[in-house]
């Protein structure tokens, strides 16, 4: 049981990061969180099978949050899945996924596995997942569009996901005594959060780690350290990918 950083890049990667994601494990059944970039090559690489997935979900339809998608099925589809995967997030990224993969005319694959489309209401406490010991938990931040962050509840404590978002209250309401909080720091642009803004949600919420990442590329990690730890007085690290936070 146990969470990683697949990737930690904001929407431009660099040669050290790829977009940001992460995979929620228990008992080698695996969930996947944001499908940007090569989902199937970072689960490889982080030592996943990705037939293993049990659904995925992705936070907003922002093309580094959810391009990776179609590669991802059609690469499963290749490898002879059949059983079903659940694919969460608000009905808007839902709806984009859909008209992504309609361009590759995925319905006309060959025994093609069944997809579970799971909309998610943008509303605080709305339930992702609940099967098993793991609970997934969203809630509505604030961003360009709709876009919900995640809170990952297991046995022993919890971690939470901020997604795309600037500070707002909701953040710090996810993210109440949070045992590790992975929080965006983009810079100080509008629907983003600079490091320093991050250091006050994980200070507001009392979590007791903070983790930056969707982080520009070639991130000077040591001063993004230092501005989240101008208001925050936990540990505070910038993500690497194949990081294991949980």
């Amino acid at each position: 049981m146990g969470l990683w950083l697949l990737g930690t890049s904001g929407a431009v990667p660099d040669s050290q990061r790829d977009y940001v994601s992460l995979v929620v494990e228990d008992a080698g059944r695996l969930i996947l969180i944001e499908a940007g970039g090569s989902p199937f090559h970072l689960l490889r690489r982080a030592g996943w099978d990705p037939l293993s997935l049990e659904g995925v979900f992705v936070s907003h339809r922002h093309p580094d949050h959810l391009n990776g998608l179609p590669l991802l099925l059609m690469g499963l589809w290749l490898q002879r899945r059949t059983r079903p995967l659940w694919i969460a997030g608000p009905a808007d990224a839902l709806e984009r996924a859909r008209a992504l993969l309609e361009l590759f005319e995925w319905r006309s694959w060959n025994g093609m596995f069944p997809i579970e489309w799971r909309p998610v209401p943008l509303e605080y406490g709305a339930s992702v997942e609940a099967e098993g010991p793991i609970r997934l938990i969203a809630a509505p931040v604030s961003h360009s569009v709709p876009t919900l962050a995640l809170r990952i509840e297991f046995p022993e404590g919890a971690v939470v996901y901020s997604a795309d978002t600037e500070p707002c209250p909701t953040m710090i309401r996810l993210a109440s005594h949070a045992d590790v909080l992975i929080h965006e720091a983009t810079g100080d642009y509008p629907g983003h959060t600079p490091p320093e803004g991050a250091g006050r949600i994980a200070r507001e919420a009392g979590a007791g780690r903070l983790i930056l990442v969707h982080v520009p590329p070639d991130v000077d990690t040591e001063q993004w350290e230092a501005h989240a730890r101008r208001l925050f007085d936990g540990p505070v690290e910038v993500g690497r990918d194949g990081m294991r936070i949980w």
